[in-house]
């Protein structure tokens, strides 16, 4: 969910759109109706992160549901396919730290924007290691010396 919430009524909107929309930058603006029910600006990056994490929630609750007699984390991973990537020990912790960051999230009532990064940190680790890349891979990278600053650009 946004981090703040203003309200203006529907007259606000058509006087001062452009603050309207300004304050629709920051966060959730109610626009309230005398002849209706509210309405509520947001930013469309918003309202897809937020169906995202819906989605996500969606495949949570129903690979917890199912009722086979197969482990939780292998029934997630039928629905992150990209799971099939990481050692079991990996899809263990993966399905942890989600459901984790998951509860978390939603008991807070708060921004989606961890738990689709916690997500994505995991979904970037599988396509690594599906890449061929290695944990020494990135202790080597991470070793290597930074180039010299070029002195024409200075």
């Amino acid at each position: 969910m946004t981090t703040t919430h203003q309200t203006v009524t529907s007259s606000d909107l058509s006087r001062h759109s452009a603050q309207v929309f300004s304050a629709a930058d920051v966060g959730a603006v109610e626009i309230t109706r005398r002849d209706g029910e509210s309405l509520l600006l947001l930013r469309k990056s918003e309202m897809d992160m937020q169906q995202r994490a819906l989605h996500l929630a969606a495949d949570l609750i129903a690979a917890s549901l199912d009722p086979a007699d197969t482990p939780f984390v292998d029934r997630l991973a039928d629905r992150l396919p990209w799971m099939a990537f990481l050692a079991p020990d990996e899809r263990a912790q993966a399905a942890a730290d989600i459901v984790a960051v998951a509860r978390a999230c939603f008991a807070s009532g708060g921004g989606f924007a961890r738990l689709l990064q916690e997500v994505r940190d995991w979904q970037r680790t599988a396509l690594a290691k599906a890449a061929g890349f290695t944990a020494q891979d990135a202790l080597d990278w991470l070793d290597e010396p930074a180039p010299a600053a070029n002195p024409h650009l200075s």
